[in-house]
C-alpha cells in the first residue's frame, strides 16, 4: 500500500482552538473576519504531525507514526526566539522533547515489530525526505511557572494567516490567549490538556500578545510554534 493512499485516507485530527472575534472595528479590534485563508500554514502541519504522533504513540499504532513521520518530514522548523513581555518566576527546566521525523520513525519501527509491509512505508518516507519540504515556521522554548503566566510580544503581518501552536509535557493544563496591540481578545484555546493553537488573520501588520496561562500546581518547559 502507498503512503500516498494512506495520507489520502487518514481522516485529519481537529485542532481545537477557538478562535474569538469582535465584530470588524474600524477603531482598531486587529482581526480580518471577511479573510478566511484557504493555505494551510507550516505550523498546522507540524502541529497535526505532532498530534498525530502523540495520538500513535498512545495508541500503539505504528500506521499513525509513519503517517505523522510523513507530514513532519516536510517541514523545515527553525530556531527562534521570542520577546518575553511576562514572565513569573524563574525558569526551572530547559530543554523539552519536540519529535523529528526521524524520532518519529525510530518509534515506529519499535511498534512495527518487524512487520515487512509497515517496514516498506517506513523507508518511504525515508526517501521522499527532501520532497517538498515546507519552509518558515519557528521553534522556542518557554517556560511557565505553577499558577502563572508566561507572555510573548510577537509581530504577524497584516492580511496573512497567523499561526501559533504550543505544547507541554503532559503534567499540567496550559491554556493560551492572544491579544492584540489594542488589549482586544484575538483568540483562545482553553481545554484540560497542554496542547494549545490560535489561528487568524490581522488587518494590519501589527504586535500581538500570546500568553501561556499555567492552571496547573508544578511550572514546566513548553514547545511555542509561530510563522
Amino acid at each position: 500500500m502507498k503512503l500516498s493512499s494512506l495520507l489520502a485516507a487518514t481522516a485529519a485530527i481537529a485542532l481545537t482552538g477557538s478562535v474569538i472575534a469582535q465584530d470588524a472595528d474600524e477603531t482598531g479590534t486587529n482581526f480580518a473576519e471577511d479573510q478566511r485563508s484557504e493555505e494551510t500554514t507550516g505550523v498546522e502541519l507540524l502541529a497535526l504531525s505532532q498530534e498525530l504522533y502523540a495520538y500513535g504513540v498512545d495508541a500503539r499504532d505504528p500506521l499513525a507514526v509513519i503517517v505523522a513521520a510523513r507530514i513532519r518530514q516536510g517541514i523545515d522548523v527553525e530556531d527562534r526566539e521570542f520577546e518575553i513581555a511576562e514572565q513569573d518566576g524563574e525558569p526551572e527546566e530547559a530543554e523539552i522533547e519536540f519529535a523529528s521525523a526521524a524520532d518519529m520513525l525510530d518509534e515506529a519501527r519499535v511498534l512495527a515489530r518487524g512487520d515487512e509491509t509497515l517496514g516498506g512505508l517506513i523507508a518511504e518516507v525515508e526517501a521522499d525526505a527532501a520532497r517538498g519540504r515546507v519552509g518558515g515556521p519557528g521553534r522556542a522554548t518557554g517556560w511557565v511557572g505553577a499558577r502563572g503566566t508566561t507572555s510573548y510580544n510577537i509581530t504577524f503581518r497584516g492580511g496573512e494567516r497567523a499561526a501559533v501552536w504550543a505544547n507541554g509535557p503532559g503534567r499540567t493544563d496550559l491554556d493560551m490567549y492572544v491579544y492584540d496591540s489594542n488589549g482586544n481578545l484575538i483568540c483562545r484555546h482553553i481545554d484540560y490538556s497542554d496542547r494549545m493553537s490560535c489561528f487568524w488573520t490581522p488587518r494590519w501588520t501589527g504586535n500581538f500578545r500570546v500568553e501561556i496561562r499555567n492552571l496547573g500546581g508544578v511550572g514546566v518547559s513548553f514547545n511555542m510554534v509561530t510563522n
